[in-house]
Order: C-alpha cells, then sequence, then structure tokens
C-alpha cells in the first residue's frame, strides 16, 4: 500500500488523515512522523518516530507504512498529568470535567480517594485509549474521628450519597477505614483489598498531637492515624506490592510519613500552618525516592487573610528545600474546579523552577506517580504513543504551555 503523505500545517489535516487512515486494521496501522522535535528529557531534538500498534518506535527497522506525516518542526512533549485529585467520581458536570483535562493536555488522573460504589458506574469514560487514565485508592485509612469523616458527614446531609448510603455508619469501610490498631489493620486488610486499589492512602493530620486529639471530639475531622502505626501500614501495604501515598497537614506528618518510608506525600506539608520543614526530612525523601506531589495552589484558599504573604513565602521555602534536597516534586491540584493547570501557573509564577523543571515534574514526575507501572511519561522506545504536539518551545516560554497544544494523540489515537 502506498502511504498518504500528509504536510502538518494544523491539526485539522491531522485530523483529515485520522479519518483516512482509520479504516485500516488499527493493529497493522504505522505513522511515520517527520519533522518533528522531540523532548528527550533534557532538550529537544529532531528525530524521525514510528507510531505502531498504538506505541513509539525510534528505530525504522522494516516498517510497512500507512501514513507518513510531515509535523512542520513543532515540539512534541508527553502528556501532562493530575497527580491529585478528587473531581472525576460523580456523573456532576463529568463530561465538562473530562473534556477540560483532556482539551488541557492532560492525560492522567491520580484520584486520591473515591468511593467504589459511587465510580464503578462511571468507569465505562476511563481507562481507553481515547479517554482519561485514572488510578485509584478508593476507601483512606484514618483514625477514628480523622479526616475524612467528618466530609462524608456533610455530604451524606446534603443528599450527595442518595441511594448508595442511608447513614455515616453505612459509608465506613466504602468512604473511609478506621484502624486505630495493628489488629485493626490485620482484621481489615482484606476487605480493604478486595476493592482492588491501585495504590493506599493513609491520612495524617497534626500528628505530634495525636494523643491531645484522640478522644477529643473538639477535633473531629481534623485527625488522623496514630503515627506508631505507620510504618506497619507501609509495611503491610508493599507485602500486597502496592504503594502508599500519605495525605499530610504538617512538618511532623511529612517527618513520619518519610521515616516510615511512603511512596508518594501527597500534599506540601504546613500549607495552611507557615511552619518550616527540616531539610534533614526533605534529604531522607529524595535518597529513598519518596515523590512529593505539590498542591500548592490550596495555598490561595487563605487569600483574604492577613498572613497570606508569608504563607505564600512560605510555600515557596519548603519547594525549595525540596529542589535542594533533590527531591522527585510530582503536579497535583487537589481543586475541585481544577485540572492541574492552575497548579502549574502558581508554581511558574513563584519563581522556584527552571523551565526544565517545570515540564519534567507535570510530564514526567506526575505521569510516573500516578501510573508507575505504565510506561508513560517519557517519549522512549516502547513507550505509549501518547503525546502533545506544541507550536512553540516550552523550554524557551512554558507560560500558558497548555493554551499552545495543536495535536494530542493518545495511545496512537489523534483525539478530536
Amino acid at each position: 500500500m502506498k502511504p498518504l503523505i500528509l504536510v502538518f500545517f494544523a491539526a485539522l489535516q491531522l485530523m483529515t488523515c485520522h479519518q483516512q487512515v482509520a479504516k485500516h486494521n488499527p493493529e497493522s496501522l504505522c505513522i511515520q512522523l517527520n519533522n518533528g522535535n522531540w523532548f528527550n528529557g533534557i532538550d529537544f531534538e529532531e528525530r524521525t518516530v514510528w507510531v505502531q500498534n498504538g506505541m513509539l518506535s525510534f528505530v525504522e527497522g522494516n516498517k510497512e507504512l500507512d501514513t507518513i506525516i510531515d509535523l512542520g518542526g513543532n515540539y512534541v512533549i508527553p502528556p501532562f498529568a493530575e497527580a491529585h485529585n478528587h473531581n472525576l467520581e460523580s456523573d456532576y458536570q463529568l463530561e465538562k470535567r473530562i473534556h477540560s483535562y483532556l482539551d488541557n493536555g492532560v492525560f492522567y488522573v491520580k484520584l486520591l480517594s473515591s468511593i467504589k460504589k459511587r465510580i464503578d458506574p462511571l468507569m465505562h469514560h476511563y481507562n481507553k485509549p481515547t479517554g482519561l487514565e485514572v488510578t485509584m485508592a478508593h476507601a483512606p485509612l484514618t483514625g477514628s474521628g480523622g479526616h475524612p469523616i467528618a466530609l462524608r458527614k456533610r455530604f451524606l446531609a446534603y443528599g450527595h450519597f442518595d441511594g448508595l448510603f442511608n447513614t455515616l455508619g453505612d459509608i465506613e469501610s466504602h468512604g473511609y477505614y478506621i484502624i486505630d490498631t495493628e489488629d485493626d489493620l490485620r482484621n481489615k486488610w482484606e476487605q480493604i483489598m478486595s476493592f482492588r486499589p491501585d495504590f493506599i492512602k493513609i491520612n495524617l493530620l497534626y500528628s505530634e498531637e495525636f494523643q491531645k486529639r484522640k478522644n477529643d471530639t473538639t477535633y473531629f475531622g481534623k485527625k488522623g492515624l496514630d503515627p506508631n502505626l505507620v510504618p506497619a501500614i507501609v509495611k503491610k501495604a508493599h507485602e500486597s506490592r502496592l504503594r502508599v501515598s500519605a495525605h499530610v497537614a504538617t512538618s511532623h506528618d511529612f517527618h513520619v510519613a518519610v521515616t516510615a518510608g511512603v511512596d508518594e506525600v501527597a500534599h506540601l506539608p504546613e500549607i495552611h500552618n507557615g511552619q518550616p520543614i527540616d531539610p534533614k526530612d526533605a534529604r531522607l525523601a529524595a535518597k529513598q525516592g519518596t515523590i512529593v506531589v505539590t498542591t500548592a495552589s490550596l495555598v490561595t484558599k487563605n487569600e483574604e487573610k492577613p498572613n497570606y504573604q508569608a504563607l505564600l513565602a512560605n510555600v515557596r521555602s519548603i519547594l525549595e528545600i525540596l529542589k535542594e534536597a533533590g527531591v522527585v516534586i510530582g503536579i497535583g491540584s487537589d481543586m475541585y474546579n481544577d485540572n492541574s493547570v492552575g497548579e502549574f501557573q502558581l508554581l511558574h509564577s513563584l519563581g522556584v523552577f527552571s523551565n526544565l523543571e517545570l515540564l519534567k515534574m507535570w510530564c514526567e514526575n506526575s505521569a510516573t506517580t500516578t501510573l508507575p507501572l505504565r510506561k508513560v511519561g517519557y517519549l522512549k522506545e516502547g513507550y505509549e504513543a501518547s503525546f502533545l504536539v506544541l507550536d512553540k518551545n516550552p523550554l524557551e516560554d512554558i507560560k500558558d504551555v497548555n493554551k499552545h497544544i495543536v495535536l494530542r494523540v493518545k495511545q496512537g489515537t489523534i483525539l478530536d
């Protein structure tokens, strides 16, 4: 078959190309991409690249081509990811949210908690070549009266769980697991595993005051696990080949999580409190490969407070400590109406990271902590053919990079 040759002037031409070649068997479809500048993790280099069976190849071999595309000197990067959110669990404005993710080049989303009974009917939207990829922890582990029990109770009163749960007690084991002792951990582990989580989420909140808050109802929803249980939980999860992501609020929570060997810290600590972190904890996180997800834009919820600038300065200082220590940093917002774009923009505005560092954080680090078992986040031989084509070099100007996407390809499929 004579290959179709197309010059890339705009995404429309590529969409037309896709419509023509899609008639062929997709398993035999092979596209050759010429004259593109491909991100190699450090810089851009002009390469000829092939897409076959939804995978990337940088070796020509004996490929039978269906299509040859000239990318016109544009810039190719891996897709973006959202490494912390909760906004894909219900059908409320779901189509709008999905489109917003994909339109902004965000293909991978890590849901840090979800109710399986609630999200199961929606799963046909996800984890397919033309849809978002999501990973889920489902019910997080917490202590009695801890986060997110108060949140679940409030949502129950709002009617968000109508048809699913009638009482707060019904939500337990679906919306959270109470783990107060090692016996609780052993006795409930089989049920936790029965939900087939992609990872385990644990909640640490003000662990330096655990004994003070433990039996005080004043702190309902403002506490979490006994910090002494965290090493046992991490060990149990790792034995089940699951990574552990820790919600933290304070620098002590960060210390507990990192010392216990969690795989990911799901928030910057001290976003709302404004205290420093110990650089020793940052260095330990770097040494053992613990990823820290930013959620720095949560600080903007304090904009009306008189200490907002001090809180923002502390966020910047913590990011600088993490960077200096060599911690792997991923981008996640934990903002219900965001898709990591606003988080990226805040990080850019702080001036802590170079354009290269920001690009790697959003493309590489965020993707690999979201889908650690998949070949995503890089443009390498044998990796999934998921990428974005930009009309400008993000290493020269990365501001509003999501607005310069002219083509989105996911697993070899050109997205409309």
